[in-house]
């Protein structure tokens, strides 16, 4: 082959090669530019495509069929609802869609699942393999005969995150289980992180936040489940905020659950099944309703795989916190580092009784900063009282502060109970930025530095980077007080001015830094 020949058969190539990525490169579609409904851009796309919907209420019932394309809302759940009419299930996924299919950004609303599938008024994911990916929407308003108002998920392993499924319940059924999120046969890989889960109500039956029936690992992390209703029962309504019976590997870390009701189980009911293996780890579960046992927390089954670590166990006034019923075995659970509390009630009862003072586990009222405000206040016994060592203890707390910070100065950094991690010492805002300012100009902004200890602050040392001077709060702070800091700019000569500020002093956290820029000309 000639020299000129080889040259036009790679322009050749490379041409085709070009034209066929570009063939398959992924397309948006815009709802309602390009197609009128979503359904219809769902239906026009192909693996790989977004469909972008404009702001609006869309009357649809929706159906992924099985493509792995990401349907999302251009300016998010405040402005763009689908309305499922009541006519059925709001969203469906029955075609074993994986974690590319992706529903984001849209209020969820109206849906009724009452017929042939009569669970998951809001979302319905069905069948096998179905593990679809729900992020960032509002659920809310749906209801179910069966299972989930909310969401329901049968043999599948979804990606549930950062969404607000609140007010969903159930209508036209007795039984079932689950108003906010119910899974049945839940297979590995289920994940439940960072949602609010709020006044959802199941009126015959168990799990007014959540039901979990799953049979392979599961995690359920960062959720703030509160305010949820389980009722109607007889004997008894379980699991107020969740209701687990699981038969596999179940992770309920650093949730705050609270306000929640049922019989049994106000905040958590565990329903452990022989060979399951469930971990529950620097969870915040406090004031919790139960009429019977277990305010924060009641366990049945076969429990003793079930570890309890770093966990704030609070009953209700007058009430139990944890119940560890016998019925089919006297072996408790494992508690450590646990604190079991009750104002005027009982700590633990049933086989779990004795667990204060063993290994680790206490029962004293935490200081929360307020009822409804579950940080820590300096002073708090729960404080450095964890086990930097339990298994999966996460790398920040729930409000994404460091998860092991030295809270009370001692030697040693040791994680928290609970879900909050407490922070001795803050500044904030975390940054400043002064803008461009003149050659040999001055320019002021301030900084609240706050000692959140039950003890005196005392700073040894304020340092800047060229260009900027700080003062203010002297060398003593009070405890549970604030003072002001003032970063003055003072640029003499021209450039970028950027750097930190750090406080050095007597807390646990110091120093504490917050970043500082501006450019002068």
């Amino acid at each position: 082959m000639t020299y000129r020949l080889f040259r036009s058969v790679r322009v050749v190539v490379c041409v085709f090669v070009f034209a066929t990525s570009s063939l398959f490169a992924a397309t948006t579609i815009h709802v309602p530019a390009d197609q009128p409904t979503i359904q219809a851009g769902i239906n026009a796309a192909s693996n790989g495509d977004t469909v972008l919907v404009s702001p609006g209420t869309y009357a649809e019932n929706l159906n992924f069929n099985g493509k792995a394309i990401t349907v999302r809302s251009l300016k998010g759940p405040a402005v763009t609802k689908i309305d499922g009419s009541q006519v059925g299930s709001v969203v469906t996924f029955s075609s074993h869609e994986t974690r590319n299919s992706i529903l984001k950004g849209f209020t969820i609303t109206n849906g009724l699942a009452n017929g042939a599938q009569d669970s998951g008024g809001g979302i319905l994911i069905y069948g096998g393999g179905t593990s679809p990916s729900i992020i960032g929407n509002v659920i809310t308003a749906n209801s179910a005969c069966s299972q989930g108002g909310g969401i329901y998920v049968i043999a599948g392993a979804p990606l549930i995150q950062g969404n607000t499924i609140s007010n969903n319940f159930q209508s036209g059924c007795v039984g079932g289980e689950g108003a906010g999120i119910a899974v049945d046969n839940g297979e590995s890989g289920l994940e439940i992180i960072g949602n609010t889960i709020s006044l959802n109500v199941w009126r015959s039956g168990n799990g007014g936040g959540m039901n979990i029936n799953a049979f392979g690992s599961t995690v359920i992390e960062n959720n703030l489940i509160t305010r949820n209703t389980a009722t109607g029962v007889s004997p008894a309504s379980q699991g107020g905020g969740i209701y687990i019976n699981a038969g596999a590997n179940v992770s309920l870390i650093q949730n705050l659950i609270d306000g929640n009701s049922a019989d049994q189980g106000g905040g958590v009911y565990l329903g452990a099944q022989g060979g399951t293996s469930e971990t529950v780890l620097n969870n915040t579960i406090a004031n919790n309703i139960s009429s019977q046992e277990g305010s924060a927390i009641y366990v049945a089954g076969s429990p003793s795989n079930i570890e309890f670590f770093n966990n704030l166990l609070i009953g209700g006034k007058d009430e139990n916190a944890v119940f560890c019923d016998e019925t089919f075995t006297t072996v408790p659970p494992f508690f450590e580092t646990n604190d079991a509390f009750s104002s005027d009630g009982t700590d633990y009862l049933g086989s779990c009784v004795g667990e204060t003072g063993q290994n680790g586990n206490i029962s004293i009222a935490p200081l929360f900063i307020s009822k409804t405000n579950y940080r820590l206040i300096g002073g708090s016994p729960v404080i450095d009282a964890g086990d930097n060592a339990a298994p999966g203890l996460p790398a920040t707390d729930f409000a994404g502060n460091s998860r092991i910070i030295n809270g009370n100065d001692g030697p040693t950094a040791i994680v928290d109970m609970g879900a909050y991690e407490f922070v001795p010492v803050t500044i904030k805002p975390s940054s400043l930025n002064f803008g461009l300012q003149s050659v040999g100009s001055t320019m002021t902004k301030t900084l609240t530095l706050t000692n959140a200890q039950n003890k005196s602050l005392t700073i040894s040392s304020e340092t800047s980077p060229t260009g900027y001077k700080v003062s203010g709060c002297g060398r003593s702070v009070a405890k549970f007080s604030s003072c002001t800091l003032t970063v003055t700019f003072e640029p003499s000569t021209t450039g970028l001015f950027k750097g930190k500020i750090s406080v050095k002093d007597n807390a646990g956290n110091s120093p504490q830094s917050i970043s500082v820029s501006g450019s002068a000309h």
